[in-house]
Order: C-alpha cells, then structure tokens, then sequence
C-alpha cells in the first residue's frame, strides 16, 4: 500500500471518527462495498494476467470492468450518503424552527432521500455478492483469501446499508412508501445471502479439521 493511499484511508477514517454524524454508517457501508468490489477486481486482474488461466481472460476481464463500474458507484453512494444525512438534518431543523405545511413536506423529501440513498447501496452491495460467486469459480485458488474477503466486506456493506434503510422508514409517513422500500431491502437480502453462501461454499476456506 503506498503512503499516499494510506494517507487517504486515515483521512477518511478519521473522519468517520469524529464526533460528528455525517459521514456516518451509511457512508461506512458503501466504503465496505467498494472494498469488496476492488478486491474482486484486483482478483479477476491477477487471474487475467497469469498465462494458466489465459482461457478464461475474455470472462474475467468483463467480471472486472463491471466491478470497477460498482465500485465508483459505491465510492459515490459514500458520499452522497454522508449528504443526505446532513439535509435531513437541515430540513429536521427549519421543521422544529418553522412547523407549516412547507418545512414538513421539506423534511419528507430530505428523509425519504436518505432512505433512497443506502437503498441503492443494498442493491449494489447484493450485485458485488453474486459476481462474487463467478469471480469465486474463475479465480486463481492462491487468491481464495481475497475473494473470501471481498465477500465478507460486501456482506456487511450490505447489512449496514440495509440498517440505515430501515431507521430511515421510521420517520416517512406514507407507510405505503415505506413498505415497499423494505420490501425491496427484504428482496436483495435474499440474494446477498444466497451468493455469500455459494461463494464461501466455493472457496473452502476454513480451519483444517
């Protein structure tokens, strides 16, 4: 890792850990995201390269433009996430200051955002998971801590996005709305399990018995 990457990655986490509330866990979990994406990339990479696996280039080539696609995908959602929370914020705010139909309708906008928002990112999340399963089947078996890895980043990319989702449904009042935002949560839930079980199954990776 170069000092400058390292640099960012401090930066970054330092200030997440300010006592701050943007950027908080949604932020967090679209980085968690990204990392698994990069990894799987920096996998179907190595592969690509290494002339024993010289067949299966054309497959992981695209496996891997399609990842590095996610991934600044999900470097945006980290971004937007951390914005989100701050309007919401905002609108809670003039809302408290100046109670009228404008500033409520103002907050219901800003929250439901915020909930759109980490949505998204569960549904990249859950697209990383199942090319994870093909990059898991395709990739050089030196690299199965990697890809082991990436899995488990995205697996919890995806559960942190999930939470932010779901205490954003607190505060919206059309319920309607709100069912059907957790539904679609509930729907990429089954498919991010589902890949991380046959990734993990693929790869084999455990303590020897």
């Amino acid at each position: 890792m170069g000092l400058k990457t390292v640099g960012e990655l401090r930066a970054f986490c330092d200030e997440l850990a300010e006592a701050t509330p943007s950027p908080g866990g949604g932020s967090a979990a679209a980085a968690s995201g990204a990392i698994g994406a990069s990894l799987l990339a920096m996998v179907c990479g190595i592969t690509a390269n290494s002339k024993k696996h010289a067949h299966k280039k054309p497959q992981l080539d695209e496996l891997r433009d399609v990842l590095l696609f996610i991934q600044n995908d999900l470097i945006e959602n980290a971004r937007l996430d951390a914005q989100a929370y701050d309007k919401v914020v905002e609108a809670a705010r003039n809302r408290r200051e100046n109670p009228d139909e404008r500033t409520e309708a103002l907050f219901d906008t800003a929250i439901r955002h915020a909930a759109d928002v980490p949505l998204r990112t569960t549904e990249l999340c859950a697209k990383v998971l199942e090319l994870s399963v093909a990059v898991s089947g395709l990739g050089s078996r030196s690299a199965a801590s990697d890809v082991g890895t990436a899995v488990r980043m995205a697996e919890a990319g995806f559960m942190g996005a999930a939470m932010n989702v779901y205490i954003n449904l607190r505060s919206i009042k059309d319920a309607g709305h709100a069912r059907a935002l957790s539904e679609k949560v509930e729907k990429f839930a089954v498919s991010a399990e589902k890949s991380v079980s046959n990734a993990m199954a693929s790869l084999e990776l455990g303590p020897r018995k």
